[in-house]
């Protein structure tokens, strides 16, 4: 069976698709089929076998300099200009993500197609809506009636929905939803969400937009789950129950953060899964949380579908990857219901806005503090700017979510560090933390370039730790 499901079933298999920069993040794959992988053993064999038959004098043992030899030229004849070609193949890439066929009306896929016309199978038309039905003469003899399906039936009852869902070929892509959902998600949703969803939109192949939706899944777990630490952490003034279960949630989350792995997609969904108690015991902590983590035999619940593509990040991590466009295109459109089921049930969010602050200054007359804020929603970049005036002051380069009482500090869950990789300021989340002492570790939620910070580190280890009772 070919990966293109309009190709006759008697047609010889398709060979497996060519997966570029895929071996040690040079070669391609499958390596046999790859002239620079070749040329670099070759170089290898070639020196090997021409060091030891020389006869030049040598004061190093005659293995060792062929060793020395072997590694010399494979490098220089063989890496260095494979490393050379990644370079090539990643700045051509990056001219064709800037070129304005990108917003053209064109299908993704078209450019590959026209490049190679003789790659591709004979294809049977495509289906389409069923033609009315013409008026036969009246001297012609109606055909015999025919017995329908099952399917058939369902499909005559309900004609709303005639046309069928094609099968993807082997080049095409089905861009994502552009619902309600989506698009509100883009433009209401804190930036890490919504920036992750414009990149899922803009994804040119189903391989693309299977990476791009499991990374939307994992930072919307993230950015739900700081929010609502942020807001347990900065809740007071509630009984000594509420705060004693609340401090032993954060101390769970200190826990994961301070263990040897570090926060993964399963710590935050884990540890929203914990606090569906506390949250519906508790429903004005986190406003809106008791909703999404509810679930039932008739509703599934924000935890339920995020596991779901946990599950699915899993099974790629382990191997089991799309080795083609089209088990990639099957893969997203099983999976990419729960994350829009997932947005739906984060919608909370939208009403806890993230800010980060710029400037706090001292007003004498009204002791209050205006404060000029950068509103870190939607998938713009270019932050807007906001003001307030709050009677309490706040940190400078900070980030905030403002809540009905005022604003909470996402930190240490969340900060701007300068990222060296990106030589720019990117917006990132804890991922771990030493035990004792050292700097915690985070991640841009842009790339995942890792930041390291000396004060986030102390900061997270003095969060409550529920084994001591009290926070250290």
């Amino acid at each position: 069976m070919t990966d293109d499901s309009r190709v006759s079933p008697s047609a010889p298999p398709a060979p497996r698709s060519k997966r570029r920069n895929a071996v040690l993040a040079l070669y391609d794959s499958p390596v046999h089929r790859d002239w620079a992988f070749w040329m670099t053993v070759g170089w290898g064999l070639l020196t090997a076998v021409s060091i030891p038959s020389g006869d030049q004098p040598t004061e190093l043992p005659v293995w060792l300099d062929t060793l020395l030899a072997v590694l010399t030229f494979v490098i220089l004849f063989g890496v260095f200009p494979t490393w050379l070609r990644l370079l090539v193949r990643r700045w051509l890439a990056r001219r064709r993500d800037r070129s304005p066929h990108s917003f053209a009306g064109a299908p993704p896929g078209a450019a590959d197609r026209a490049a190679a016309p003789s790659a591709r199978r004979p294809t049977a038309p495509p289906v389409t809506t069923p033609p009315q039905p013409r008026t036969e003469p009246a001297r012609r003899r109606p055909p015999p009636p025919r017995t329908q399906s099952p399917h058939q039936q369902r499909e005559a009852s309900e004609p709303q929905r005639v046309q069928q869902s094609v099968p993807l070929a082997k080049d095409d892509t089905k861009p994502p939803s552009t619902s309600a959902v989506w698009v509100d998600a883009r433009n209401k949703m804190p930036h890490p969400v919504a920036r992750a969803l414009r990149t899922l939109q803009q994804a040119n192949t189903s391989k693309e937009q299977y990476e791009a939706l499991l990374d939307a899944a994992e930072i919307l777990a993230i950015s739900v789950s700081v929010t609502a630490a942020a807001l347990l952490r900065g809740k007071s003034g509630g009984s000594e129950g509420s705060e004693e279960s609340g401090r032993r949630n954060l101390s769970t989350l200190r826990s994961a953060l301070l263990a040897g792995g570090g926060a993964t997609f399963g710590t935050w969904t884990n540890w929203l899964e914990a606090l569906r108690p506390f949250a519906a015991s508790h429903p004005d902590v986190v406003p809106g949380l008791p909703n999404a983590l509810r679930g039932d035999l008739h509703t599934t619940g924000l935890v339920d579908h995020l596991n779901a593509l946990r599950t699915e990040r899993n099974r790629a991590a382990h191997g089991d990857r799309p080795q083609s466009a089209g088990e990639s295109t099957v893969r997203v459109a099983e999976i990419r219901p729960h994350l829009e089921q997932a947005l739906i049930k984060a919608e909370f969010l939208t009403r806890l806005p993230w800010l980060l602050t710029v400037s706090c200054s001292y007003r004498p007359r009204s002791d209050t503090f205006d404060v000029v804020a950068h509103h870190v929603m939607g998938d713009h970049p270019d932050f807007e700017r906001r003001e307030f005036t709050w009677p309490d002051p706040v940190a400078n380069d900070v980030f905030y979510v403002l809540s009905a009482e005022g604003p909470v500090t996402l930190s240490p869950f969340v900060a701007s560090l300068f990222c060296p990789q990106c030589r720019q300021m990117e917006v990132c989340y804890s991922a771990r933390a030493a035990k004792n002492t050292g700097p915690a570790t985070l991640k841009s939620f842009a790339r995942g370039h890792t930041v390291h910070s000396p004060d986030l580190g102390d900061e997270i280890r003095s969060l409550p730790d529920h084994r001591q009772g009290t926070a250290p």
